[in-house]
Parts: C-alpha cells; sequence; structure tokens
C-alpha cells in the first residue's frame, strides 16, 4: 500500500529512464492554492489528507532524491564519477494542471446516492472535502474528464516527452 520509495525498484532493476506521470500538482502550485478554511477540517478533509499521505507523499519525495542526486552527480568530476555506483536516471514528471479534488467535487452527484449521502455526512461536499471523493469516483464522466486532462497535459509537455522517449 506504501512504498516509502516507489522509483527505487526500476533504478535497482537497472532503469537508465523513469516517466512519472503524477495524481497530484507540484509542491509549488499545491503551496500557493487559495483555499478558505473555516473552524476544525472535516472527517473528510482529514481522510482527503491522509490518503494522499499514504500514496502521493512518498513518490514526491522519491522525485526530489533522484533529482538531487541527478543534480549531484553532474557536478562530479569525471575522476570521482567513475568512483560511483551511481549513475544519472533521466527523469519526467506529467502532472495535472487542474487540482483533482476540484475535478472530483463536479462529479460527486455522478456517484450512486448512498455514497454521495456517506461523502456528504463525512464533509466530502464541503470545501477541500472533495479529495476524498477522488479516490472513490470511478464514474464515467470522471474517468474521462481526467484522461482528457492527461492527454492536454502530455501534448503541453510534447517535446520534453519526445525527447524522454528519443523521438526527436
Amino acid at each position: 500500500m506504501r512504498h516509502l520509495a516507489p522509483i527505487s525498484p526500476a533504478i535497482h532493476l537497472g532503469a537508465d529512464k523513469v516517466l512519472v506521470v503524477g495524481s497530484s500538482q507540484t509542491e509549488e502550485t499545491l503551496v500557493s492554492r487559495d483555499v478558505v478554511e473555516k473552524g476544525y477540517p472535516s472527517l473528510a478533509q482529514i481522510a482527503g489528507h491522509a490518503m494522499a499521505s499514504i500514496f502521493l507523499d512518498s513518490i514526491s519525495a522519491d522525485i526530489e532524491r533522484l533529482s538531487r542526486v541527478n543534480k549531484t552527480l553532474s557536478i562530479l568530476p569525471p575522476e570521482l564519477s567513475d568512483k560511483t555506483p551511481l549513475k544519472p536516471i533521466d527523469l519526467l514528471v506529467i502532472n495535472p494542471s487542474k487540482r483533482i479534488d476540484e475535478l472530483a467535487a463536479r462529479h460527486i452527484r455522478d456517484m450512486p446516492r448512498a455514497v454521495r449521502t456517506l461523502l456528504s455526512a463525512l464533509g466530502a461536499t464541503e470545501v477541500g472535502g472533495a479529495s476524498l471523493a477522488s479516490y472513490l469516483l470511478f464514474e464515467a464522466n470522471y474517468t474521462r474528464e481526467l484522461i482528457r486532462m492527461g492527454i492536454a497535459d502530455t501534448l503541453a509537455m510534447k517535446d520534453e516527452v519526445y525527447r524522454f522517449f528519443d523521438l526527436v
């Protein structure tokens, strides 16, 4: 359910390139978001935060660690880089351009009534609570919107994707 270093197995198996398809925006975008919170967080906000900690935080830390190792290797003189078993790993990260919880909030109404009622009782329909719903939404309209966003985000990085796959 949680791997502390999710990129590590690929590297240990000899990968020299890693493509990460993210499910959350970059830290810079998240820090700048404007969320108004009143009082205590709802149970849905707490559950959404816990789910993000389980599934997203470790990949962000691993991406940062890989980037730092690559940066360190790039500044080593050849006589030192020849002595380390470490090698640079080409990394491409494609993150969504929009907040997943905002997309999920628009599609909660597509879920079965019983699930909507439960999510509403937990506070998932309030500001910031839809993050929990995003883990439970498998409705066609929501997944189609995610797919469209993924295609658009990938096309926005077309040059980087072509370079990554040596298609230039």
